[in-house]
């Protein structure tokens, strides 16, 4: 029975367009969701991507201070030696200074 034919076409018509918006509204309400859940995809994958590139770049840095960190090692070891060099230096001379001193 279409509205042309029913007794009633203007609540025919009602019904129809009833039928038809809530079958619309449906569809709208399915694409707002899919759409959503494509927006949260995207906001994850995003974040993972963000964390990926900044845990990338801490280990990097981490790698650079690591380098950083043996280097400052091996001078202050070479600082140590040149101090124990100039102590043996300055307890050689003052062990001089000594022996004058007692010659005199």
């Amino acid at each position: 029975m279409t509205i042309f034919t029913s007794r009633d076409p203007a609540g025919r018509a009602c019904l129809e367009l009833g039928l038809l918006t809530a079958g619309i509204v449906s569809s709208m309400a399915d694409a707002h969701a899919a759409g959503r859940q494509a927006a949260e995809e995207r906001a994850e994958r995003r974040a993972a991507f963000q964390y990926a590139t900044e845990l990338a770049e801490a280990r990097g840095r981490a790698d650079e201070l690591g380098r950083v960190a043996m280097r400052a090692v091996r001078h202050v070891a070479s600082l140590e030696a040149e101090v124990r060099r100039l102590r043996v230096a300055l307890e050689q001379r003052q062990a001089f200074i000594d022996r004058q001193r007692g010659a005199a």
